[in-house]
């Protein structure tokens, strides 16, 4: 927009020959500074000075207190995410995993005994054979070593008789044998189970080795008939008396009520079989308290194992460390800082706004940054408005809000340089346009006729340099600047 210097005078009132008349002649003139509206974009800048830094700092906090027993790194050097920066001494939560693993260990000892208690409650026979007698029933209230059932084992018998030492000595388990009985004919055949190791005083100051023989029942043989026994043709020295294979009690190892019962008299019983079962509501519970100390120690463990990664403190990104506060040997504290880390390529600008054009500024707005060098070099920038501070500072007076600026390109800017900001809040392309020094109110000062005119105009947007004109003037009008 050209703006021409116009000059008003006033007429000759004679030609030169009136001059002459009156010996003198008047002369008064008005300068005007004029512009002539133009079509352009109006937009309204709201234009201060800014910093440039980094956006989004890591400030290095650890979780734990501590003497510092190692620091890898110095201000200005640049690290790695998890890169260990600092190992603080962990010596007490060491002391508090041992103490907590004995917790866990005295726990699940208690769980094993609490089982193992409630485990006896489900009776079982150790040996095969038939019943010979029950002593209790469903509903009975028995204490522990209450001999519940009787099992004898008829059809599998044993027979233990004295050997020489010398007969003993050849005899080893397994060897055939054949059983005989005094006043019979008939034998049967036997099995060598076991030779002791101990000898035995016999009558007449003999002294042999008993050995123990298997052999299985015809059928008509009872507990405590006599017999005897010889290998290979040598002979016991002396008779012994024949015992089942089994003949025991079984009792019960816990107290209780008898809930089931599952055998009769008669009936066979094979080694392992359930007999019956008891109720004893101490135990049960018992196994479920200790289950709950188990689990109760066990997340004690775990939550002190995980406390391990605080004391040592990583990297939490790639970065440059803008500052360190703490060194090897130094006394940290849980919540205070240590270091701070900055990433170089999050470069923003920190612009603090006057709260008469803060509200004109939000996010996305673009804005132009502008940095001179040494040598008057001016490097222009291109961002966006990221973040507007809600609370400002206020001093002399005055408050200023913090704007925040997205850069687009951050190459030849570093941490604390200071740069021109223009934040275009409002524009609008192809207007009819003045400047808004033109404008008072609503009425422009038009020249016509070498005479100014006062003329009402509709403005539209108030942008910082131009008004834009929406009727009541032309392009072809001439505009009187103040």
């Amino acid at each position: 927009m050209k703006v021409v210097y116009w000059r008003r005078g006033t007429a000759l009132l004679s030609v030169l020959g009136l001059l002459l008349l009156s010996g003198c002649s008047g002369s008064g003139q008005d300068e005007y500074r004029t512009v002539q509206p133009d079509t352009g974009p109006v937009e309204y800048r709201v234009e201060d000075t800014g910093t440039v830094t980094y956006a989004d700092n890591y400030t290095i906090v650890p979780t734990v207190s501590g003497t510092v027993t190692e620091c890898t790194f110095q201000e200005g050097d640049t690290v790695t995410a998890g890169q260990t920066l600092y190992t603080i001494d962990s010596d007490a939560l060491e002391d508090q995993i041992v103490q907590a693993q004995l917790s866990v260990d005295s726990a699940q000892a208690s769980l094993s005994q609490a089982q193992a208690a409630c485990a006896d409650l489900t009776v079982v026979s150790h040996a095969s054979g038939s019943v010979t007698a029950v002593n209790v029933h469903v509903g009975d209230m028995i204490s522990a070593g209450t001999p519940v059932a009787q099992v004898v084992d008829s059809l599998n018998l044993k027979l233990t008789v004295p050997f020489s030492l010398e007969d003993a000595a050849a005899l080893t388990p397994g060897s055939a044998a054949v059983i005989s009985f005094p006043g019979m004919a008939d034998t049967l055949t036997g099995t060598v189970v076991r030779v002791y190791d101990t000898p035995v005083a016999l009558s007449g100051s003999r002294t042999g080795v008993n050995v123990e023989f298997s052999f299985r029942n015809p059928g008509t043989l009872a507990s405590g008939a006599s017999a005897m026994a010889s290998v290979n043709g040598v002979q016991c020295m002396e008779a012994g008396t024949i015992a089942y294979a089994t003949e025991q009690a079984i009792y019960s190892a816990q107290s209780g009520q008898v809930l089931t019962l599952s055998i009769q008299e008669g009936e066979s019983v094979t080694a392992g079989q359930t007999i019956l079962t008891l109720k004893n509501d101490s135990l049960t519970n018992a196994v479920t308290n200790a289950s709950l100390q188990v689990r109760s120690a066990q997340t004690s463990l775990s939550q002190l194992m995980d406390q391990r990664e605080d004391y040592t403190i990583t990297a939490p990104a790639d970065g440059v460390i803008l500052s360190r506060t703490f060194k090897e040997g130094d006394l940290a504290s849980a919540g205070s800082p240590m270091a701070v880390l900055a990433q170089p390529e999050a470069l923003c600008v920190h612009a603090s706004i006057d709260e008469q054009y803060i509200d004109r500024v939000g996010t996305g707005q673009s804005v132009s940054i502008t940095f001179t060098t040494d040598t008057g070099e001016q490097r222009t920038y291109t961002g966006s408005v990221r973040r507007v501070e809600d609370t400002g500072v206020t001093s002399g007076g005055v408050t200023d809000y913090t704007v925040e600026i997205a850069l687009d390109n951050t190459d030849g800017l570093r941490d604390g340089m200071n740069v021109s900001v223009s934040i275009l809040t409002e524009g609008k392309e192809n207007c009819l346009r003045v400047p808004v020094k033109a404008v008072d109110g609503d009425t422009v000062q038009v020249l016509r006729k070498g005479k100014t005119e006062t003329v009402t105009v509709e403005t539209g947007l108030w942008g910082s340099d131009y008004v834009e004109i929406l009727s009541g003037i032309t392009e072809e009008d001439t505009i009187v600047l103040p």
